[in-house]
């Protein structure tokens, strides 16, 4: 799978790795911020992310089994 296409179809999983990365180079570039605390949000964030894909994924798959107006008709 192209690296484009995946960023197509998985936006939700993207924004998860994202903020993850974010809250890793924050917790790396200051010292102060627990690393706890970043740890934890990272996880959350990444589990979160792929809990919320997966739902976009389930209600997607749902519409397309959907009959159409016109499919229903015939």
């Amino acid at each position: 799978m192209k690296f484009k296409t995946f960023i197509k179809e998985n936006p939700t999983r993207i924004a998860a790795f994202v903020s993850s990365a974010v809250a890793l180079v924050v917790a790396f570039l200051f010292p102060e911020v627990p690393t706890e605390a970043a740890v934890a949000f990272v996880l959350s964030a990444l589990g979160l992310g792929e809990f919320a894909q997966r739902q976009e994924n389930k209600m997607w798959d749902e519409a397309l089994a959907t009959p159409t107006f016109e499919e229903v008709q015939d």
